[in-house]
């Protein structure tokens, strides 16, 4: 089910989408320098290795502009960000092979693409990428040349040992900066907690086991019609709307349990433990209470979509698809009402 524009999901995936080209941008200058110096530092060794690195260094800087080119405009840039990452660790391998295999003055230089792994990808890309460096690079040294890779093995083990070691602290300097951008957690104007506290707590529930029977649920809930609130009221009414919606919710949830605000009026519950009809209960609560308080003399309903997790484990995103999916059978069915999602 592709998410609409304005569900979790979709949100989830824009502030990735957000993230990936925010550091594309801040990278371009530096990538620029970095092949520059790389030009530079080879062509200060023609005498000795030729001019036959030239071809694939220039096809291998190609592809970001490229790639910048057209990943601002997908709707899944990362995969013109990967494509133009991969072509890199590919062409340097054809330099390498071009000035000398295992005794190229480049080899080292492949420690370069592992540097932005942890920039751009997430853990399990790292890994891949990772990989994927270390099979170019024995291709381009131990494949090309097995008897010169055993007679300069110092180089070859120093080039494989900079490549894994750059990439480990170039990951856990990207985890300390995500750590810190993280920390703020509250929205200021309800004071819940916001996405950046969801996606903490949905990484640390997704892949989870059902230990002993448990389950989780999300209760996903919209305010009904809130565009007419701003539009006829203002928006200093709906902004203490939207506070007074939030002192309500959180006064019936129970001990354990966290809210967030996730969109504009948006608001999601995760209920550790919670099994369907407990889910069922909590979510009809919150309806009823925001129902019967008059919030600043406005009356207002919200509707609610609930999902359980599945008794194989806890998919995050596969939960907030079903809970996304159930808030808009909700308010196809007039509003003000509680949809168990499928599953």
């Amino acid at each position: 089910m592709t998410p609409t524009p304005d569900s979790l999901a979709a949100i989830r995936e824009e502030a990735r989408r957000d993230r990936l080209l925010d550091m594309e941008h801040r990278m371009r200058r530096y990538r620029i320098a970095c092949f520059a110096i790389l030009a530079v530092a080879l062509a200060s060794v023609v005498p000795q290795v030729g001019w036959g690195w030239m071809v694939p260094l220039a096809l291998g800087f190609c592809g970001f502009p490229i790639a910048d080119r057209f990943m601002r405009t997908s709707k899944r840039p990362w995969r013109w960000v990967a494509g133009a990452w991969a072509a890199l660790p590919l062409m340097l391998a054809g330099a390498v092979v071009a000035t000398g295999g295992p005794t190229s003055p480049a080899l080292m230089l492949f420690a370069l693409p592992a540097v932005t792994l942890g920039v751009r990808f997430e853990p399990w890309g790292m890994a891949v990428g990772t990989a994927y460096i270390l099979v170019l690079f024995l291709i381009s040294t131990v494949a090309v040349d097995p008897a010169a890779a055993a007679e300069n093995s110092q180089w070859v083990v120093a080039g494989a040992a900079l490549i894994l070691s750059t990439t480990i602290l170039s990951g856990a300097l990207v985890e300390s900066d995500r750590a810190h951008r993280r920390s703020s957690t509250l929205d200021p104007l309800t004071g819940l907690l916001n996405r950046n506290a969801l996606e903490q707590r949905l990484a640390e529930l997704d892949g989870a086991g059902t230990a002993k029977g448990l389950s989780h649920a999300l209760l996903l809930c919209d305010v009904d019609h809130f565009k007419r609130v701003n539009d006829q009221l203002g928006h200093a009414t709906g902004d203490a709307v939207l506070q007074e919606i939030a002192y309500t919710m959180r006064s019936v949830l129970r001990a354990g349990d966290s809210i967030y605000r996730v969109g504009g009026e948006e608001i999601l519950v995760v209920l550790p433990g919670a099994k369907r009809e407990d889910a069922v209960a909590v979510a009809e609560r919150l309806r009823q209470a925001v129902r019967r308080r008059q919030l600043v003399g406005v009356s207002v309903t919200i509707s609610v979509g609930v999902a359980v997790s599945r008794p194989s484990g806890i998919d995050t995103e596969d939960l907030v698809a079903r809970a996304d999916e159930a808030l808009y059978a909700a308010k196809a069915a007039g509003r003000d009402t509680v949809v168990v999602g499928a599953g």
